[in-house]
């Protein structure tokens, strides 16, 4: 599959780049193997740069976020929509919250994000019509030594533990500007989010849901919870319409593996970047929290400390309110439990799915993927016995929590 180009960098990049260098060469190639990442395509854009002045010769290694090649994923993320919101979290909404932290007198804000360098639309000007010169360029984190971790084996304990703090911070800087300046959260904040720019439902396939349901017809000590799974699925690629106050805020929905990018010392993680913020939106925090704990901590991890790992969020959750200074008494450890419970119903078939196709899903995407005109064939997929073990835990784990009345 041959590279796309990207026609005028030099201007895309002029912005951020010192007016007295010039780029001399560029360098473009697949940042990851195409399927890897299905809402978009992410090329590796290497550069030499030379200052007019003193005639030095820099490295500049950046990404570059297209939308995708395919007509169904293209129409699945709705990037008419999803790309303008994503251009617009680095442009205005990563500003916006360090600003206010910094005015909250933090000396240390928000930074879990890759540095931007730029945007474009279009190449036309075109009312902001989303095209195939669309593109959007930050910081290539690979070659910060960030990396993503196996997405058949997920985060281990003490990642995991780092990854929530970056989580609760990315919920609750927003939470508090809205509740300390709602007119600025309204402007630069909200106007961004998916569910006040609607998009179509994407309901999992026909095939996909049957061939699951059919699986899962196996295992004898969930076969009575299918029908809530089967009910959970009608919620599927919807949009909260209504909202958990005082607990919404910003939510990422689509906290995997894939879009966390690791960076260790040794086998130690010690830093972490959130990526991909096509489909950010306004819901209860832990819709993302229940999501990223079922498709990208290891099982053997959920099973010995999953209450840990709640507890320890919504610890640092409070917290980073306090810092800025928000009353948390209706932000209790109970509460936050009903939040989850409260919020299953939507995210249990999401995760389940996401999981089993997507996250355990072969390298390079289903069948058919690279077919702009079809759908891939999630019928065809091979259910692995990890994914069913995880995938029956989830399921149990939630009936025990009583989080499976809707």
């Amino acid at each position: 599959m041959s590279i796309p180009k990207i026609e005028k960098l030099d201007e895309l990049l002029g912005q951020y780049i010192d007016s007295k260098k010039k780029i001399l060469d560029t360098k473009i190639s697949r940042l990851t193997a195409p399927g890897e990442n299905y809402g978009s395509e992410m090329l590796r854009v290497d550069l030499v740069l030379k200052d007019g002045e003193t005639d030095k010769e820099e490295d500049l290694s950046v990404v570059a976020k297209l939308i995708p090649i395919s007509d169904f994923f293209r129409t699945m993320f709705h990037v008419q929509v999803t790309f303008k919101n994503e251009k617009e979290f680095y442009n205005t909404v990563v500003p916006t919250l360090q600003a206010f932290q910094r005015k909250q007198g933090a000396t240390k804000v928000i930074e879990c994000f890759p540095k931007f360098y730029g945007a474009r639309s279009n190449l036309e000007n075109n009312n902001g019509l989303v095209d195939d010169n669309a593109v959007l360029i930050l910081e290539n984190l690979k070659s910060k030594g960030y990396i993503n971790v196996d997405r058949f084996r997920g985060f281990d304990l003490n990642t995991t533990k780092m990854l929530l703090r970056d989580i609760a911070q990315f919920h609750a800087v927003p939470l508090a500007l809205k509740l300390n300046d709602p007119e600025t959260f309204e402007k630069n904040v909200k106007a961004y989010l998916a569910c006040f720019h609607p998009l179509p439902p994407v309901p999992p396939s026909d095939e996909g849901g049957a061939h699951l349901i059919s699986h899962l017809e196996n295992s004898e000590n969930v076969r009575h919870l299918l029908p809530k799974l089967l009910a959970s699925m009608k919620y599927f690629g919807k949009l909260a319409t209504t909202f958990r106050e005082p607990f919404a805020t910003i939510t990422h929905r689509d906290l995997w593996v894939n879009n966390i990018m690791i960076r260790f010392d040794g086998k130690k993680a010690v830093d972490s970047k959130i990526v991909d913020f096509q489909m950010y939106s306004y819901d209860s925090p832990a819709t993302d929290l229940f999501f990223f704990l079922c498709t990208s901590v290891e099982t053997s991890t959920l099973k010995a400390h999953f209450d840990d790992l709640i507890i320890y969020y919504h610890k640092i959750f409070v917290e980073i309110l306090e810092s800025l200074n928000i009353d948390t008494a209706p932000f209790s450890y109970d509460l936050f439990l009903d939040e989850i419970a409260a919020s299953v119903g939507r995210e249990l078939a999401h995760s389940i799915f996401m999981l089993t196709f997507i996250v355990h899903g072969k390298k390079g995407g289903p069948a058919a993927a690279d077919d702009p005109s079809k759908p891939p064939k999630m019928e065809e997929v091979t259910i692995m016995p990890e994914t069913t073990e995880k995938i029956c835990w989830i399921l149990e784990e939630c009936e025990r929590r009583n989080w499976l009345n809707f």
